[in-house]
């Protein structure tokens, strides 16, 4: 048995772990604990039983179950750059209409004072 196979379990269960801790105090969404905790799950089972990976592989007519894990990491981690992305642009609209905001009442109260 390899390191990876006692080392990567660990690692997932306390990844899976803390990620319900953080439902619970519901600073993370449910979907969001259903996506991470099936990608554990995987990484627990392609840790434990590495020949599983070759046959979800071939289901997406891959050759090597190698090459499968690293297009499924691939494809994650792009998800998240596009929702991070996502997530940024919002944030700068936000901070946009916030600004905007706050020069109009700075502006309002600077003609009441020059009136006075």
């Amino acid at each position: 048995m390899f390191l990876y196979s006692i080392v990567f379990p660990i690692i997932s269960i306390l990844a899976i772990l803390w990620f319900l801790y953080r439902y619970l105090k519901e600073k993370q969404s449910l979907p969001t604990v259903i996506l991470w905790t099936v990608l554990w799950i995987f990484v627990i089972v392609f840790s434990i039983f590495p020949h599983y990976s070759e046959k979800f592989a071939k289901l997406f007519g891959i050759t090597r179950g190698l090459d499968f894990i690293i297009i499924v990491v691939f494809i994650v981690l792009f998800y998240i750059l596009f929702r991070l992305y996502n997530r940024i642009d919002m944030l700068h609209d936000e901070i946009n209409k916030i600004v905007k905001e706050v020069a109009l009442n700075n502006e309002i109260s600077l003609d009441d004072e020059e009136d006075e």
